[in-house]
């Protein structure tokens, strides 16, 4: 249900938002700048997970959060996998503005996804099933985290620092 629930989130805030339209408010006080994120906007860093540039992105990125949020909140709770996987997204958000050219702006919420990527990744690696750890060797754990990165969050127009510094965020 906690899945479900933020897929929708996401395909609400889109039809409240809708795309980056020429003078759109909700981009112009919500994407994630670069520029402004580096200038004392961090808050532009969360704001930018409800953006997306067209229906196709919003629904990739709420089919992604139904798929993903489940395993991380059956792992961790509701509240615990919710906030984990929004820090992560954030914190990619941030980093990403950090190491890119201060007119980089980014949308969306797949550094969130890919941070819940991460997050699955680093419960997987940590000993808590004998069963699992025998199952999933370490190296098969980063190989497929790695392969999903680059299926997934490779496309053209793709922002893929982001995108590999929310593996990382998530996996942190």
């Amino acid at each position: 249900a906690v899945g479900v629930a933020a897929g929708a989130l996401l395909l609400a805030f889109f039809a409240v938002t809708g795309g980056p339209a020429a003078g759109s408010r909700w981009f112009e006080r919500g994407a994630a700048s670069a520029g402004r994120i580096a200038g004392g906007e961090p808050w532009r860093a969360v704001t930018a997970l409800t953006l997306h540039v067209d229906a196709v992105h919003v629904a990739g990125n709420a089919v992604a959060t139904v798929v993903l949020l489940p395993a991380v909140v059956r792992r961790l709770g509701p509240g615990c996998g919710v906030w984990l996987m929004l820090l992560a997204g954030a914190g990619a958000n941030l980093l990403a503005a950090m190491a890119h050219d201060p007119r980089h702006l980014a949308v969306g919420a797949s550094t969130a996804t890919f941070g819940a990527i991460g997050i699955l990744a680093a419960l997987r690696l940590l000993p808590s099933s004998t069963a699992a750890t025998m199952r999933w060797k370490p190296w098969m754990v980063l190989v497929t985290s790695l392969l999903l990165l680059a299926m997934l969050g490779a496309g053209r127009g793709s922002d893929v620092l982001g995108h590999a510094l929310g593996l990382l965020s998530g996996g942190a």
